[in-house]
């Protein structure tokens, strides 16, 4: 396993780490700040390592997990992050609705396929924030 999925493991089941992953997404941190926060954990991942971490979970639909993240998640993957001050801002899914590469959504947002129609999906806040179908996971149509 490299580093970068070492690390990955390590934040799925450390909430400490997690929050600060969290709070360095939400920022839109670059990569730099997080490959000195891995390094603070012991573990050596290059700007590169997060660049193609990110293109990875970009290929999956927003938010989808991957069978093998469902197993090692910690809690089956999902958390309350809905926050009444700040998601009533949203209108379309943010870094607070999938988390550090969409790693861990929160309790309250569903992404569904929308049946007969190839690469558009309907994205759900169950907290009324946002409802609306987008191609390829990105945006409102």
């Amino acid at each position: 396993m490299n580093q970068m999925q070492s690390f990955i493991e390590k934040a799925k089941n450390d909430k400490a780490l997690m929050v600060k992953l969290d709070t360095l997404g939400a920022s839109g941190a670059e990569a730099d700040k997080i490959v000195a926060l891995a390094a603070d954990y012991g573990f050596t991942i290059t700007a590169e390592d997060c660049r193609q971490a990110a293109e990875m979970a970009g290929t999956r639909k927003k938010g989808e997990l991957m069978e093998e993240d469902l197993e090692a998640a910690a809690g089956g993957g999902t958390q309350n992050r809905y926050d009444p001050n700040e998601c009533v801002k949203f209108n379309e899914v943010q870094y607070r609705c999938v988390g550090f590469l969409g790693m861990c959504l929160c309790d309250h947002y569903e992404k569904t396929e929308v049946e007969g129609e190839p690469w558009i999906c309907s994205h759900t806040c169950a907290m009324g924030c946002f409802s609306y179908k987008a191609v390829s996971g990105f945006g409102p149509e």
